[in-house]
């Protein structure tokens, strides 16, 4: 694992959220034993299929790299735009959130806490970040969505978003997420330190964090 960082050289702590602020595993079984419960009452698996199509299809448009994706997502062959856009708000942006609360990654509140003090906060995610951070309990200073920049991780345009509104350099940056590929590829086109779960670290409560001021 990684040593700790002298954390007086970065100003901006960018953290990426989902599967670094909360155990994605544990709310997608979660998820997907409502999704089956929900299958056998409507006795149809439509529900499944269409949002493990989207899921795949948008990992396809952050490898193209497509501009404005937040209309191209929802293009799926044999599907209505709309009928995809509104699964997808119902099963991914509003039924996890009463359950992320008890997903959320440990000890990653008091990091919060003690980050805020000396450095600005951010979320970079790959989905709307305001009401998922809300049903953590977490809070920050500076949040960017794809939506807001039309452009899917790898891409680097959410992040130096951040950085111009925070008014801090490349150099005094770190990017925190679980996907070297897309948060960690992210962070190298805009010039800025990753650090990766599951790479660097596992846990918000090891060594690498205890010198956070």
């Amino acid at each position: 694992m990684t040593d700790p960082l002298m954390w007086d050289a970065f100003d901006l702590v960018v953290f990426d959220m989902d599967g670094t602020l909360y155990d994605q595993p544990r709310l997608q079984r979660r998820m997907m034993a409502a999704l089956v419960r929900d299958a056998i009452r409507s006795r149809s698996l439509g529900a499944i299929r269409t949002l493990s199509a989207f899921r795949r299809h948008r990992e396809t448009l952050a490898d193209t790299m497509m501009e404005d994706f937040d209309t191209a997502q929802y293009r799926l062959p044999g599907h209505a735009p709309e009928q995809v856009r509104a699964l997808v708000a119902d099963w991914i942006e509003h039924r996890p959130l009463p359950l992320l609360r008890r997903c959320r990654a440990t000890g990653i509140d008091h990091l919060f806490e003690r980050l805020a003090r000396r450095h600005v906060v951010a979320i970079y995610s790959d989905y709307p970040p305001s009401a998922k951070l809300a049903a953590l309990g977490l809070s920050a200073k500076l949040m960017v969505g794809a939506n807001d920049v039309g452009r899917l991780k790898p891409d680097p345009s959410g992040l130096k978003l951040l950085m111009e509104r925070a008014h801090v350099a490349p150099a005094r940056t770190l990017m925190i997420g679980d996907r070297d590929d897309r948060d960690g590829e992210a962070a190298r086109r805009a010039g800025v330190r990753a650090l990766i779960r599951g790479r660097d670290f596992r846990h918000f409560d090891e060594p690498i964090f205890r010198h956070v001021a």
